[in-house]
């Protein structure tokens, strides 16, 4: 079983390496939009570390009869709010929307950290308490970035939508399986539980960072669409765009 999960985290290692690569070399070749290639190629950067760290066996704490990968939290605290930063970068929400947004994610990727290594029933209540959380991201996500993202253009919210909406739908399993594993109700064994969070991981980072990728087009559209806008409508109040 222990080299089973080794395998799923060197397949991590590489998925996300190969995620990296592919901005990377975005970022060479059309430097326009630098930043934007720079942030994604981040998100599968770290996560490409963070996933090897686990393969060499770093960061696993022993908490209540199932195995708590701290490298694997530090990725998301660290990730999770780049992809945010991404649709940000889109549709230039607020900063205090941003900085909800952040606030938020790190709640539930906190309460997510606390609740494996507390014992029952203290660690049900740290989950609930990020299942709030989430719930907040999720109104953020749903509906304020899009009343501000419908604001660049068609093209531009396609590609957003398309983002967020794979963000949302993956994301939204994370609970699920973290509240079925060994730190939950032990439905699912640790090799399992790897197996399925790996899995979720590389859809939601290098299948975001591909589609990200693949739309850069809108970007076009974005850019036209801030020079256009008014200027005092782009002010300090808004979040910082990548150019």
């Amino acid at each position: 079983m222990i080299e089973l999960i080794v395998v799923w985290f060197l397949l991590g290692t590489l998925g996300m390496t190969v995620g990296t690569v592919y901005p990377l070399w975005r970022l060479v070749t059309e430097r326009r939009y630098g930043s934007h290639y720079a942030v994604l190629a981040a998100v599968t950067g770290f996560a490409a570390v963070a996933y090897l760290s686990m393969a060499l066996g770093m960061g696993k704490v022993q908490a209540n009869g199932g195995a708590l990968y701290l490298p694997r939290y530090l990725d998301w605290l660290v990730t999770t709010p780049l992809l945010v930063l991404y649709l940000g970068m889109l549709c230039r929400p607020e900063r205090k929307v941003y900085a909800a947004l952040v606030g938020v994610d790190v709640l539930v990727i906190g309460s997510g950290v606390v609740a494996g290594l507390l014992a029952a029933p203290y660690n049900y209540v740290a989950y609930l308490v990020g299942c709030v959380a989430y719930v907040g991201l999720l109104y953020l996500l749903l509906s304020v970035l899009p009343r501000q993202a419908t604001l660049h253009g068609d093209r531009v919210d396609a590609v957003f939508t398309k983002l967020r909406n794979l963000t949302v739908v993956l994301w939204t399993l994370y609970p699920v399986v973290w509240i079925l594993g060994p730190l939950g109700v032990g439905l699912l064994q640790t090799g399992t539980e790897v197996m399925v969070v790996t899995y979720l991981d590389l859809i939601s980072k290098v299948g975001f960072v591909f589609m990200a990728v693949n739309g850069a087009d809108a970007l076009d559209q974005l850019r036209t669409g801030a020079a256009l806008s008014d200027p005092a409508d782009a002010g300090d109040e808004r979040a910082p765009t990548a150019d």
